[in-house]
């Protein structure tokens, strides 16, 4: 249910029944194939975090690179149309797993203007810091704190500040809501329920993007 509410989130209603099928394969005519993709890689994705969290495994949700893997294996397989970016100045092929480089990959987000691509690893440093589940060697815990209400109100805070951001060219609200999801699971509080907890996010940050969602949907 997750993978559905993310879709419908985006404006794509791609309902349970057709993500349950696509599980099991995708026809190479289906017109719907690039929605049904996407919602299957949010599937796999989800999934590896919850092996991840019952293994004990899971990396810190806030570190950049854990974040950049998100997005590289969400992108896995996807066409050269789901990864093309284009607008009125600029046109580029995305790279998956990397944040926004260079003047062309600014954004401006419904009426929301994200901090310049050069800025971007910086804003990331600081929001691993500011947000991480396990501090670094000799850090300390910041914004997560040790009690369940501490780090809900951190996983809120964390995804709103991750889209105000805007660290990709494109796959940011998808990539931020399974962000929220190994938040839930470091946290302590499941996964289970992340579509409301999401949803409820997203209609917040949503003001930051007039309503709109990212350019491709995502």
């Amino acid at each position: 249910m997750n993978t559905y509410y993310s879709n419908l989130i985006e404006g794509h209603n791609t309902r349970p029944r057709e993500i349950e099928q696509a599980l099991h394969g995708i026809l190479p005519e289906d017109d719907r194939r690039d929605l049904k993709a996407e919602a299957v890689a949010h599937y796999r994705v989800q999934q590896k975090i919850d092996e991840q969290a019952a293994a004990g495994t899971l990396p810190d949700p806030a570190s950049e690179m854990f974040i950049q893997n998100l997005h590289r294996t969400f992108y896995e397989g996807a066409t050269e149309k789901m990864l093309t970016i284009a607008s009125k100045s600029h046109r580029f092929i995305m790279t998956p797993g990397e944040w926004r480089q260079g003047e062309e990959q600014d954004v401006i987000v419904g009426r929301h203007l994200p901090p310049a691509s050069g800025r971007v690893p910086d804003f990331m440093a600081y929001f691993h810091q500011r947000f991480a589940f396990i501090p670094s060697s000799g850090g300390a815990m910041m914004a997560v704190g040790k009690s369940r209400s501490a780090r809900l109100f951190a996983m809120a805070t964390a995804h709103h500040r991750f889209n105000y951001i805007h660290p990709f060219p494109d796959g940011n609200g998808r990539v931020s809501r399974l962000m929220s999801h190994a938040m839930a699971q470091s946290a302590g509080v499941g996964g289970q329920t992340n579509h409301a907890k999401a949803t409820a996010m997203d209609e917040e940050t949503s003001h930051l993007r007039g309503g709109r969602s990212s350019p491709n949907g995502f």
